[in-house]
């Protein structure tokens, strides 16, 4: 058996405490085709013996990695020195305005001083075979993930395909990033490699939920039978069922009934993370800037309303060039709905039309009469 080099990717500050005089490092790292996401907590000291507490940890990851798989005679972290060099300054620094900042009661609240990538300089990357290279990419994308960049995150997922284009883990998250940015149709070549390689509900679900956002209710319904048929998923297929109820303008609640009765907390906390209460079609529905959709919510502000849209707690349309905030009456409508029907919060909703306009009113009574004749 040969050894195994162990590459250190990045190190990243996810927390710190002024009180307890502690901080917590993430880590990742890469042995052959295996990579690692780990964290340690470090207590304040020299940045010497950070570095050291550091590395013993990752010797214990490597122990415990060898415990698991026999495959390696040892492992050994490459390029041991350099990266030891590089951590230390890493930690000189965050040390430095961690001081700072508790010199000063932690006034300043945030450190500037939060991650390293061990292979952003060229050479060093170049001089990795691609495997490593693609983790190096792989890694980059998680990390960005992490702090929402989603669009910065698909250009190293990309990067990463290039040499090792069935991955799972890469197409998975290369997936979720374009759900994320509303680039489903992109979404659907990345969630189809996850899904034929793990073929779990999960997975499937993810492709249906795409094809849901395309308009392509009819393959995402046989997806949802398939789950149905094959695993003890009744639950993600009934409340995909649900939402192409919904976007069809059909009679949703009928399935997520059917999981409230099984399990009310399950649905609750779906409900709350993934229902999707965007309706396509705009011409068809009854749009709303703030003003108005505040009055018929029944906030006192419209500001009380802006406030839980910004916080994602209530469905909006937010446009960043303009400057404006629109509402859509029917996705409100259901917001309502599903608190109500459920008890999501423990509060019960109320619509107030008495608290339109005329010409408002008016513009509903339009809209519903053009409903019914269209149905």
């Amino acid at each position: 058996m040969e050894q195994a080099g162990l590459f250190i990717l990045s190190a990243y500050l996810k927390k710190w405490s002024y009180g307890e005089n502690k901080l917590t490092v993430n880590y990742t790292f890469c042995i052959d085709d295996s990579y690692f996401r780990k964290h340690k907590e470090l207590r304040i000291s020299k940045s010497t013996s950070m570095v050291a507490d550091l590395i013993a940890q990752i010797n214990k990851d490597i122990a415990q990695i060898n415990d698991i798989s026999d495959s390696h005679s040892s492992v050994q972290i490459v390029n041991e020195s350099e990266v030891k060099k590089k951590l230390n300054n890493f930690l000189a620094k965050i040390i430095k305005e961690f001081k700072q900042n508790k010199k000063s009661h932690g006034k300043s609240r945030m450190i500037s001083s939060r991650s390293i990538d061990f292979f952003y300089n060229d050479q060093e990357y170049e001089q990795v075979d691609d495997n490593v290279k693609f983790y190096v990419h792989l890694n980059r994308g998680l990390n960005k993930v992490s702090g929402d960049l989603w669009e910065n995150a698909i250009s190293d997922f990309k990067l990463a395909i290039k040499f090792k284009p069935d991955d799972v883990t890469t197409n998975k998250h290369l997936a979720l990033a374009y759900n994320k940015l509303g680039q489903f149709s992109e979404a659907v070549k990345p969630l189809k490699i996850y899904a034929d390689s793990e073929n779990t509900a999960e997975s499937l679900n993810a492709l249906a939920v795409a094809y849901i956002n395309l308009e392509e209710y009819e393959k995402a319904d046989e997806i949802f039978k398939q789950i149905t048929d094959n695993f003890d998923h009744d639950f993600l297929a009934f409340f995909g069922r649900a939402q192409i109820a919904y976007k069809r303008g059909d009679n949703y609640q009928k399935y997520l009934d059917m999981i409230y009765q099984d399990s009310s907390d399950w649905l609750v906390n779906k409900l709350k993370t993934d229902w999707e209460y965007n309706l396509n079609n705009e011409d068809e529905h009854t749009v709303w800037n703030a003003a108005t959709a505040a009055r018929y919510m029944g906030f006192e502000r419209p500001f009380d309303l802006t406030k839980k849209a910004f916080n994602q707690e209530i469905p909006s349309y937010f446009d960043a060039e303009k400057g404006t905030i629109r509402f859509v009456k029917e996705e409100l409508d259901c917001w309502i709905e599903l608190h109500n029907r459920y008890n999501m919060d423990g509060s019960q909703y109320k619509i107030y039309e008495d608290r339109l306009s005329a010409e408002e009113k008016k513009n509903l009574r339009k809209k519903k009469k053009t409903a019914k004749s269209v149905s």
